[in-house]
């Protein structure tokens, strides 16, 4: 396959299209300069780190003061590559702004280097000197990657596996009767909330809850003592609290065909100038290289439509997370409002809801497929 010693890449919000071409191995060069913009010096270290430590290549990073001034640019690229071959030396014009691509691909051109553009969606790199187009087959990139490609480092070790896959389940029979299930869960919620944190006790709700109660001692979260719920420790409580919502779509999102990566209650650090308000995400999902954010709820919004806008604005927020076509989706265990359905479609959010449940893989798949 053809290649070359080195790329020169326009540093953008859009960190894949420069970062794959190098990733992979048979297309890898020795050295990446990154042309970069003011603005864009957070984006290029971040770039520049996950290059070298995932490729082990060179990285050398050249500042830009005026993005549409490339002669200046120009000048200090060719003084910096006239000791090498220019057919070893290409321009990635995927990134930058569109007047910055053009402009450093005029300036390439006359000065006899060669040009290629990537394709994300195909993984194809086209040689824009003579139309010649390579398929390249790039290790797929991890979730933890990703993010710190795009300035928001994961504060953890993801998570990637369920902590506790025997409660499964107790998750699966909760979506698979939720009809009868639903209001129970919600009435032992409204005790638990009452609770101290740390309190491994409630008070079981008055009403009929037989069916419930005997599901969490079947599954071994809780048991009941007179009238009170006793949780086996802390994080069955916090399970039953809602976590086990968030345990369901991570394992459903997991078995989709043509899954990259998945990850489970994500922390980010706040980069960017505090962009984001909250920084745990309940479930993270990489396919063709898009990252999707999912948020997951089992609070009745209907009650309360001042979450549901917060969950929204949250996800708002989120979509900024990974470049231009990141996609964020809320899932909520009970029935949403009319508005709030109309919020979301508003913004570009995908939604799937108490009545959704049943086909929630189904509905998974087509979303992340764009269909």
């Amino acid at each position: 396959m053809k290649k070359f010693d080195v790329h020169v890449c326009l540093v953008s919000d859009q960190a894949v299209p420069n970062f794959l071409p190098v990733l992979d191995k048979d297309f890898r060069p020795q050295e990446v300069v990154l042309l970069v913009t003011e603005q864009m010096q957070a984006g290029a270290d971040a770039l520049a780190d996950v290059m070298r430590k995932s490729c082990g290549v060179k990285v050398r990073q050249l500042a830009v003061a005026d993005a549409y001034d490339m002669a200046q640019v120009g000048e200090r690229v060719f003084a910096l590559l006239c000791d090498m071959d220019k057919d070893q030396v290409a321009l990635n014009v995927t990134g930058g702004t569109k007047l910055m691509a053009i402009a450093a691909f005029a300036m390439f051109k006359e000065a006899g280097y060669p040009s290629f553009y990537f394709t994300a969606d195909s993984n194809e790199v086209l040689l824009l000197d003579n139309n010649e187009r390579l398929l390249l087959q790039p290790p797929k990139i991890k979730i933890e990657d990703y993010l710190t490609l795009h300035g928001y480092p994961a504060r953890h070790k993801l998570q990637k596996q369920l902590a506790h896959p025997e409660w499964l389940p107790f998750a699966e029979e909760l979506v698979r009767a939720h009809g009868s299930l639903g209001p129970e869960l919600g009435r032992l919620n409204f005790e638990i909330s009452q609770t101290d944190k740390r309190a491994l006790k409630c008070k079981v709700p008055a009403h009929n809850m037989q069916n419930l109660l005997d599901l969490l001692a079947k599954n071994d979260l809780a048991r009941q003592q007179g009238d009170c719920l006793v949780f086996v420790d802390e994080e069955a409580k916090q399970y039953v609290a809602g976590g086990w919502f968030e345990d369901y779509v991570f394992q459903t999102a997991k078995s989709l065909p043509g899954v990259q990566d998945v990850a489970l209650n994500v922390q980010i650090e706040n980069a960017k100038e505090q962009v984001f308000q909250h920084n745990e995400l309940d479930v993270l999902l990489l396919v063709d290289n898009v990252l999707h954010v999912l948020e997951c709820k089992t609070a009745n919004f209907a009650k309360h439509e001042d979450k549901a806008e917060e969950a929204l604005y949250k996800l708002e927020s989120l979509k900024k997370l990974g470049g231009l076509r990141t996609k964020a989706m809320l899932l909520s265990y009970r029935e949403l409002t009319g508005k709030i359905r109309n919020r979301a479609m508003g913004a570009q959010i995908g939604v799937i809801e108490q009545k959704d449940l049943s086909g929630m893989k189904t509905l998974l798949e087509k979303w992340a497929n764009g269909r």
